[in-house]
């Protein structure tokens, strides 16, 4: 019976989730008027496995994992948080909050070629389609009649750079011994990860850390991405992959894109264009496209 209802949970979760992750574009779009973006990805990593420390003792979970599989949660954290944040809050602090949301829904585009070659998930040649549909979409977004982009194409990079980090964790993430609970899966990914970032911040952010101080301002936003973004929005996402695949639970990122438009036009006043727009259908339509159809042409 529990288990039951652990499964009928994992959809509103799931969907909760994404409104977290929508809304962390908007956090950090503020904290990062006041830190940069190493220092901040490196708070809400700490803020994470504070948290999640405490979160694990209370509830009496496992907190120790065996040094064999020592490996496979090292390579977790390189994928994420430590390559996703380098790559999406340096994105996100060069190309506005809609844009990188509409970025980063790409991501489950890319997951069933990536799941086919190494977790041998089926692969639709409908997700060839939704490539070709979302891809369109992005350049409707980021460029314009005559072509000339109009975007960081730095801030790009980095958001693409979060893509293959996001598919590269999905494929790792599948790899860890189910015995451990989902608590102990995030508490070691951001552990680890807040020590990989730990020589960045020391080399190239001590004295920017310490000439900022404290800043009131950016408290709430980087507290909420720690205990929102980064431990309970993982900890839904990653219960939901041990209740389906990686394709069929990425969908729900496209709800993201959507989240994140309507929060940063009402938040941050950005401006929603027709152009904006029709780029968003191209993506959305493109991604729904790639997993409607995984069932009706798989190439196995």
């Amino acid at each position: 019976m529990k288990k039951n209802t652990q499964k009928y949970l994992v959809y509103p979760l799931l969907i909760l989730a994404m409104l977290f992750w929508a809304y962390s574009f908007i956090w950090a779009k503020f904290a990062l008027d006041y830190y940069h973006p190493i220092s901040l990805i490196f708070f809400r990593t700490v803020i994470s496995f504070v948290f999640l420390f405490f979160v694990l003792l209370i509830a009496k979970k496992q907190l120790r994992i065996k040094l064999k599989d020592l490996p496979i949660f090292i390579l977790l954290a390189f994928f994420e948080p430590f390559l996703y944040f380098l790559g999406e809050t340096n994105g996100l602090n060069r190309i506005d909050a809609s844009t990188t949301a509409v970025i980063i829904s790409t991501i489950p585009l890319f997951t069933p070629i990536v799941a086919y070659y190494f977790l041998k998930e089926r692969f639709s040649l409908f997700n060839i389609l939704g490539i070709l549909i979302s891809i369109l979409g992005v350049i409707v977004i980021v460029f314009n009649v005559k072509m000339e982009i109009l975007v960081s194409t730095e801030g790009l990079a980095f958001l693409f750079l979060a893509v293959v980090a996001a598919l590269g964790f999905s494929v790792v993430v599948k790899r860890i011994p189910e015995n451990y609970s989902v608590f102990t899966v995030i508490f070691y990914q951001n552990l680890i990860g807040a020590f990989l970032f730990l020589p960045l911040v020391l080399i190239f952010n001590l004295n920017e850390i310490i000439e900022t101080g404290f800043v009131k301002e950016a408290v709430l936003p980087i507290i909420k991405l720690g205990v929102f973004a980064s431990s309970l929005a993982f900890m839904f996402y990653i219960n939901a992959l041990r209740y389906m695949n990686i394709s069929k639970a990425n969908i729900f990122t496209n709800m993201i894109p959507v989240f994140t438009i309507i929060i940063s036009w009402y938040v941050l006043g950005e401006a929603i264009d027709t152009k904006k727009i029709l780029g968003i259908i191209f993506v959305l339509s493109g991604v729904f496209i790639s997993q409607i159809g995984s069932k009706k042409a798989s190439i196995k």
